[in-house]
C-alpha cells in the first residue's frame, strides 16, 4: 500500500462529549457514560457540511489551529524546521557518502536554501507577532535578491552606518539625453555620438556615502560574499 498525506482544511471547536452527544454528533448508537461525558473534545465540521465529533489527543495530533496568517506562518515554520532536521539527519549518515557528487552538491544547495528559508519565515514571525523587526542577520545571497529587487542593503559590520549598496536599473539613454549628461567629459560624448549614438547601461552596483552624497561602484570583497551580518537598508 502506498503512504498519503492529508491536505483537508476544517473548522472545529472545543467540545466534551456529553455536549456532542445531545447535538447528534457520535456515531449512531454511540452512548457515552457519565464518567465519558466530560471527555475533552471537539466538533468538527468538514468540507460539504458534514459534522462530527473527534476526542481531544488524535484531533489535535492531526490538526493545528490556522485561523490568521500568524497561525498559519507558524504551522509552515514547523513543518519546515522538521523537514530540514530530516534533511540535517541524512547528509550527515552513511547513505548520504553513497550518492553520486552531483546528487550529493544539490542535497547541499537544497539545504542551504531550506536554511535561509526558515531564517527568513522566523524573521517575518517575528514583525507579525510584535509589529516590529528587522531583516537583517542574512548571508549575502539573500542580500543580493534585495538588489536584484531594488532595495538597498549593507553590512552590520561596516564602521559607517550611512553607507550603503544599490543596483543601478539598467537603462537606454538616447542621443539627446547625452549631451546633456554632466557625468561624461566632452570627449566620451563626442565618441559616443560620432558611434553608436546611445548607451547602454547595464547591471553594477555602487556604494554611497550618506555622510558625504559619494557614489562609487562597489564590488563586494571575499569577506562581503561569506558574510552573514547583511541587512536591509530602510
Amino acid at each position: 500500500m502506498k503512504k498519503y498525506i492529508s491536505t483537508k482544511q476544517i473548522e472545529a471547536e472545543p467540545m466534551t462529549m456529553g455536549e456532542a452527544y445531545e447535538k447528534n454528533l457520535l456515531q449512531a448508537g454511540r452512548v457515552p457514560n457519565e464518567s465519558e461525558k466530560t471527555k475533552a473534545g471537539y466538533h468538527v465540521k468538514y468540507e460539504g457540511g458534514y459534522e462530527s465529533w473527534s476526542p481531544s489527543e488524535p484531533f489535535e495530533k492531526a490538526y493545528k489551529i490556522a485561523d490568521t496568517p500568524l497561525d498559519r506562518m507558524s504551522i509552515e515554520e514547523d513543518e519546515l524546521a522538521y523537514r530540514l532536521g530530516k534533511l540535517y539527519a541524512f547528509i550527515h549518515g552513511d547513505k548520504f557518502k553513497e550518492l553520486d557528487s552531483t546528487t550529493r552538491a544539490m542535497l547541499a544547495v537544497q539545504y542551504s536554501s531550506m536554511s535561509t528559508y526558515l531564517y527568513v519565515l522566523g524573521l517575518r514571525l517575528t514583525k507579525m507577532a510584535s509589529k516590529d523587526g528587522s531583516c537583517s542577520g542574512i548571508s549575502f545571497g539573500s542580500a543580493i535578491d534585495l538588489l536584484k529587487s531594488g532595495f538597498a542593503i549593507r553590512r552590520s559590520g561596516w564602521n559607517g552606518k550611512n553607507l550603503f549598496v544599490i543596483k543601478q536599473v539598467p537603462a537606454h539613454i538616447e542621443s539627446d539625453i547625452i549631451p546633456k549628461m554632466q557625468s561624461l567629459p566632452q570627449s566620451a560624448k563626442d565618441l559616443i555620438l560620432n558611434g553608436k549614438g546611445y548607451i547602454d547601461y547595464t547591471s553594477q552596483c555602487l556604494i554611497y556615502n550618506g555622510n558625504t552624497g559619494r557614489a562609487d561602484s562597489w564590488v563586494p570583497s571575499v569577506s562581503d560574499v561569506f558574510a552573514d551580518d547583511w541587512e536591509l537598508v530602510e
